[in-house]
């Protein structure tokens, strides 16, 4: 063991591990604690349902408490998406449990996503009072922002957005931006709730604003799923399009999960061979929790389909670019469990390529993830290792790094 701390101290170095992707668990008094008075009775919380610990409003099903894999004994359940409530970890939900665990991971910032209410608001869209919807996604902005500050900037939440709702969604934007938030989770697909496309003018007005503030706009995976209802796993029927129904509920979820790391292979190359980034050059997409492996075939796709297939003046005219120097000058992806990751820098692009821990999810790294990513990064040289594993995050999450 003394060799190996060596080791990861010898490449490591004074490195601060920005951790671009991980999740908070929605603490249980999070609405409650920060609701108008009108409507605190109201308000999400937990309560038990049919022996398991759930979300409610008006004491019906709203969704579960999210994903947690980690317990109070400090150590990975695997084969679960998530522990029993009185199993987990206070990491999951406390900023000073989430302190403490970076600590020992070696984990300077964290990028945080939601958990429970889907990482990119999906529970709260289901939500049909709008009036309350717009409270219940304001409140957990409040609690996001409470969470930054408890943690001196080291957890970076990434806010919701009520994207029905353009006018409000401008003014959260401007409200939670002034207030430190580095940036904004959105789903990718706004049709399932009955929205246009991103590049639609009814989004403009959001680009634009994002394009002024020079902020983050991330996609992370699974984030156009639709809300559950009650007893309904991840891996029941509406899924079934995924995983042969005769797997297991264990083997579902591994196929699940394989398949999301390349969903969002849909909305990158939609931004990319679109003039989106012609027109709000200072946005920066990040794909969450996506993996890197399909983006060389990806951008290469890009690269060949534009040449064979776009062909009339009306159609080329629509970027001034490549899909490639679209990509490196405005997306950003991540990576944690590939060791593959890290042979095709290059084709990706050095500049682009960032590290997760996913904690406390079923796939994160933990415990060690300072020894890993020192094994994984043993071949780069010093200069790309910084930026992979420190600069490029620090860079788009604005990190201020310690002195």
């Amino acid at each position: 063991m003394a060799e190996k701390l060596l080791d990861t101290q010898a490449i490591m170095g004074d490195l601060k591990i920005i951790d671009a992707d991980c999740h908070f668990c929605e603490p249980s008094d999070l609405w409650t604690s920060r609701a108008p008075a009108a409507y605190k009775d109201r308000m999400p919380k937990w309560e038990v349902l049919n022996g398991q610990t759930v979300w409610t409003i008006n004491g019906k099903y709203w969704c579960g408490i999210g994903g947690s894999t980690i317990n109070n004994k400090f150590e990975k359940v695997l084969g679960t998406l998530s522990l029993p409530v009185e199993e987990i970890d206070p990491s999951s939900w406390t900023v000073a449990g989430r302190l403490d665990i970076m600590e020992r991971q070696g984990v300077y910032a964290e990028v945080l996503f939601p958990n429970s209410i889907g990482f990119a608001s999906n529970a709260v869209m289901s939500i049909d009072d709008v009036e309350f919807r717009n409270i219940v996604s304001r409140v957990y902005n409040d609690g996001m922002l409470d969470a930054q500050r408890e943690s001196g900037d080291r957890l970076l939440p990434q806010a919701i957005l009520p994207v029905w709702d353009m006018d409000l969604t401008l003014k959260e934007m401007t409200r939670l931006h002034e207030q430190g938030i580095r940036g904004f989770t959105l789903t990718d697909k706004p049709h399932l709730i009955g929205l246009p496309d991103l590049d639609q003018p009814y989004f403009a007005p959001m680009w634009s604003l994002a394009n002024d503030m020079g902020t983050v706009l991330n996609f992370h995976i699974g984030s156009s799923v639709v809300p559950l209802g009650e007893g309904q796993g991840i891996t029941d029927s509406p899924m079934s399009d995924i995983f042969w129904q005769s797997f297991g509920p264990q083997r579902r979820l591994a196929i699940l999960a394989t398949q999301f790391y390349m969903s969002n292979a849909r909305i990158i190359t939609n931004l990319i061979m679109s003039d989106i980034f012609e027109r709000y050059p200072n946005v920066k997409v990040v794909s969450a929790e996506s993996g890197i492996g399909w983006v060389p075939f990806m951008l290469e796709a890009c690269e060949y389909q534009l040449d064979e297939m776009v062909t009339t003046k009306e159609e080329r005219g629509l970027q001034k670019r490549r899909p490639t120097e679209y990509f490196r000058s405005n997306v950003y992806v991540m990576s944690w469990f590939e060791r593959s990751a890290m042979k095709i820098l290059d084709d990706v692009g050095v500049d682009n390529v960032m590290i997760e821990t996913d904690i406390p999810h079923p796939t994160c790294l933990f415990p060690n993830s300072r020894d890993h990513f020192a094994d994984v990064t043993r071949d780069l040289s010093p200069e790309v290792r910084r930026k992979i594993v420190q600069d490029n995050a620090a860079g788009v999450y604005r990190v201020k790094l310690p002195q």
